[in-house]
């Protein structure tokens, strides 16, 4: 019985679903490493210009509540 199942599945589609399934996983982590990357660059960017007082603290603080961090 197994022999003709394991017959009847085409090698090609194992690995066409095994590549898909990588691909998924790396689209995840690529999402979720970009977003704290992202946020990381903001806060830079951020930080930097309350520094050379181009904002003021009520904005500094308003922005990085909105930052989410």
């Amino acid at each position: 019985m197994w022999d003709t199942i394991i017959e009847a599945v085409s090698p090609h589609l194992l690995a066409g679903s095994l590549m898909a399934a990588i691909m998924v996983v790396m689209l995840l982590v690529h999402k979720v490493r970009g977003a704290r990357h992202k946020t990381a660059d903001a806060l830079a960017i951020l930080q930097a210009r309350f520094a050379r007082g181009e904002i003021d603290r009520a904005e500094y603080e308003e922005r990085r509540k909105i930052l989410g961090v």
